[in-house]
């Protein structure tokens, strides 16, 4: 198998000829697949037998990431930082203004599969809002801070949004599912988007998505930025 990608006009630099890859058609495994293949491989034990396992060694994990560890194993890196502005050299964390943010990072077993995996040229078999680039101008960020209030921008491609729709337009999703929609949007283009944060977002991790009506296409299609942003 490869690694099926198609190519878009990229919004993102100055040459009109310019395009970037956009992975098409990827699977999504689950943590009960991972447990049939190995049953499937022929083990001696039993489905019960690696459940019962995987469960305590993702236990393991969350204890030791509970405790403020670093994790360092073939398949992949923790660390910890925090994000947040300290009023001086007195100030204390103080979790109404200051997050910490745990960073994931490929392992070497995954960086060596990395290295070798076999790509494809297709033509695209969806179109959907492309989103590349999250600008936060209170933060003077990209991709991390998002200002609850201020003035952001995204940039990508099919991004343009119909603002008459309440079901199109720019979501932000808290960890536990619940999603605050930006109802101010000053630039409204297929490269990019200027809009205005939600006031109401509290202190944690975002994702955000556009969803959008795009021209010829009868449902709606939505795309998210690949980083978590985070409000301190």
């Amino acid at each position: 198998m490869s690694i099926k990608y198609s190519l878009i006009p990229n919004n993102l630099t100055s040459d009109p000829e310019d395009h970037m890859a956009v992975v098409q058609d990827q699977a999504s495994r689950t943590i009960d697949d991972i447990i049939d293949e190995i049953a499937d491989r022929g083990s001696t034990v039993t489905k019960a037998d690696i459940l019962s396992v995987v469960e305590e060694y993702q236990a393991v994990i969350a204890k030791f990431l509970k405790n403020g560890d670093r994790l360092n194993t073939p398949l992949f890196r923790t660390s910890a930082s925090i994000s947040g502005v300290f009023e001086d050299q007195t100030d204390s964390f103080d979790r109404s203004r200051h997050y910490v943010r745990l960073n994931v990072n490929p392992g070497p077993r995954i960086g060596e599969i990395a290295e070798d995996l076999p790509v494809e040229k297709v033509a695209a078999t969806r179109v959907e809002p492309v989103l590349e680039l999250f600008k936060d101008f209170a933060s003077d960020t990209q991709n991390d801070t998002v200002t609850p209030g201020g003035a952001a921008e995204l940039r990508g491609s099919y991004l343009k949004v119909d603002p008459s729709d309440a079901n199109q337009g720019i979501f932000f999703i808290a960890s536990d599912g619940t999603e605050t929609k930006a109802d101010t949007i000053m630039r409204n283009k297929p490269a990019n988007l200027i809009f205005m944060v939600p006031d109401t977002l509290i202190s944690g991790e975002y994702e955000v998505e556009v969803r959008s009506l795009l021209q010829g296409h009868t449902n709606i299609r939505s795309g998210r930025l690949n980083a978590n942003l985070v409000v301190a």
